[in-house]
């Protein structure tokens, strides 16, 4: 659904003239929008349906008040910034949306009487959201939650066990599709840790990191740092384990007088347990997983709130509350405006190596002693990163110091040598110091070693036809048109080849193909009008050589070739007037 969004995304920027980046982020926040909508919608349902009546100073308060707020939080809070500001958390953010839709009419079907259309549109909607991102897969978890918690189903009912068997169907789908098609998709981003390493951690993480950036979220960033622990007897593993035990024994506590958030709490534990529990995911902590959990977090702090039974205290407190996430949102917001204040808030609170490499790249240019710094702290923090490693490399050639650069540089790739990227920026590493046959080199083994990389393919190819070996580049250009024809000047520079070696008819089909996408490139028509003239058709080469000067009036030799094409057409005066520019221009 990511890639179908973004599709759909680019196309309306297109039409509307707009950036795609801005068609993005305008993107991105209309469907969280859409979200909060939702969410308000759904907690009035809850609300309505299953909460307590108001008593006391509360009574003249309707339930869509508390909705509102909860929604409010939700819509303003700075771990909702994090998914939206972040494009490629589209998934995340159409996953939330079509979630919520989907136990919104279930909930609602079950206010109101069972129906097929109800069945129908949850489920649809379910495996829309699993399509955008698989933590939705927890739908049916939630479902008999609801189900238990809420409508009070009683355990050894069938009735609670066959809804959720019906809602896991999507799930046992997706699993059915991945083994039968997805096969290895989606395994890049876990960790491998020894025992409960991992677990334990992430009981240290909910309080100290997630729960922290609720209430605190001025500290938010990315790849934060944490400690990996190994013991459960480590003080903040036993502090974590004891929240989450006290947060649902609250919560049983409620159950009476507050049934939703008897629902809510767990809800959230729920939610977050497929990103944030015994699943080693490569980065530890991230910010947007707890997006979706937010929803029911902002729920149960608005009816703890308002469980005061103080009108004045909750709507006073409520409105204190949304200021604040209003504020630090507003504060937290302005990091993303460039790589530098991005990176430069991770790296001030605590993060990973790649963090410090990113800061580091970001600053290289103005500041290279900070650079060198941060790259260095990357490599402290782990010594073989080859980002960190390849960074440093170049900012040392940069700084012209060659040798403890390139020697930086050839490290990476003995240490990786089938990886492309090692061989590609040692390539470029060369080419700075002018060794030119060494990077030459490189650069044909990054290529060969990463054939899908129309990157590698292209500057492989470049080289060669730079060095005058033109049968070589051909394999390479070659490649490239094979994925994407389109891709910068690859149809020119093979066409120029094919023209070279006297290949004239795959020539001009290459250079017509090309300027049908590029009608604008000088050297694209003239190179054509050439080969046309060499090849007697002065007719066709006289149109381009035209564009040509319509694009470069002052392209001189243009004239002369113009002068030959009208003698061989027989239009002596068009002929002389172009052959005395061509003189005149001299």
């Amino acid at each position: 659904m990511m890639p179908l969004s973004h599709a759909i995304n680019s196309e309306i920027a297109k039409a509307t003239g707009i950036s795609r980046l801005a068609g993005f982020h305008l993107g991105n926040i209309a469907i969280h929008i859409c979200s909060v909508i939702l969410v308000y919608f759904l907690f009035c349902l809850l609300l309505g349906r299953w909460g307590r009546a108001a008593t006391g100073e509360m009574q003249d308060l309707h339930y869509s008040h508390q909705a509102f707020a909860a929604a409010l939080i939700f819509a303003i809070h700075p771990i909702a910034g994090a998914a939206v500001n972040y494009i490629a958390a589209r998934d995340l953010l159409l996953m939330v949306f079509f979630f919520l839709a989907s136990i919104l009419v279930y909930f609602r079907m079950r206010a109101q009487g069972d129906t097929v259309w109800g069945w129908f549109m949850s489920l649809l909607l379910l495996i829309l959201a699993i399509l955008s991102k698989q933590v939705a897969i927890m739908g049916f978890a939630l479902i008999f939650l609801f189900e238990w918690v809420l409508v009070e189903s009683k355990l050894w009912n069938w009735k609670l066990w066959g809804r959720t068997l019906l809602f896991a169907a999507p799930t046992a789908a997706y699993f059915l599709l991945r083994s039968l098609w997805l096969v290895g998709q989606h395994t890049a981003g876990l960790r491998t840790t020894n025992g409960f390493t991992y677990p334990l951690t992430m009981l240290d993480a909910h309080l100290f990191y997630y729960f922290r950036n609720f209430v605190w979220p001025f500290e938010m960033r990315a790849l934060a740092k944490v400690n990996m622990l190994e013991s459960i007897l480590e003080p903040s593993a036993l502090a974590g384990l004891l929240f989450i035990i006290s947060t649902l024994v609250i919560a049983w506590i409620f159950r009476k007088r507050q049934p939703v958030i008897t629902f809510a709490v767990p809800a959230y534990w729920l939610l977050f347990s497929l990103t944030s529990s015994i699943f080693p995911f490569g980065y530890v902590v991230t910010d947007y997983r707890q997006y979706l959990p937010l929803v029911f977090l902002s729920l149960t702090v608005t009816l703890l709130v308002f469980s005061s039974g103080r009108k004045r205290f909750s709507l006073i407190f409520l409105s204190g509350l949304v200021l604040y996430f209003s504020l630090s949102s507003y504060v937290i917001n302005k990091n993303w405006k460039t790589e530098e204040s991005f990176w430069g808030q991770s790296v001030k609170y605590g993060a990973v190596a790649l963090a410090h490499n990113n800061y580091g790249l970001s600053i290289a240019g103005k500041d290279p002693d900070l650079a060198e710094y941060h790259y260095l702290e990357a490599l402290h923090q782990s010594p073989y990163h080859i980002y960190a490693n390849i960074n440093l490399g170049l900012l040392y050639i940069k700084q012209g110091k060659n040798d403890e650069g390139l020697k930086i540089l050839y490290k990476i790739t003995r240490l990786n040598p089938d990886w492309a990227l090692a061989h590609y920026w040692l390539a470029y590493g060369l080419k700075s110091v002018d060794r030119t046959e060494e990077a030459l080199r490189e650069t044909q083994l990054a290529a060969d070693l990463d054939p899908r990389s129309l990157e590698y393919q292209y500057e492989a190819a470049r080289a060669l036809q730079n060095d005058g070996q033109y049968a070589e580049a051909v394999p390479y250009l070659e490649r490239i048109i094979d994925l994407n024809p389109e891709y910068k000047l690859a149809e020119f520079m093979l066409g120029f080849i094919r023209q070279k070696s006297g290949q004239s008819q795959q020539a001009i089909e290459l250079y017509n193909r090309f300027l049908q996408r590029n009608p604008r490139h000088i050297q694209g028509h003239f190179n054509l009008a050439y080969e046309l003239m060499e090849q007697g058709d002065c007719r066709a080469a006289v149109d381009h050589f035209k564009t040509v000067l319509e694009l470069k009036p002052e392209y001189r030799e243009v004239h002369s070739y113009l002068s030959r094409c009208y003698r061989s057409l027989g239009k002596n005066d068009l002929a002389m007037e172009h052959a005395s520019l061509y003189q005149s221009k001299q």
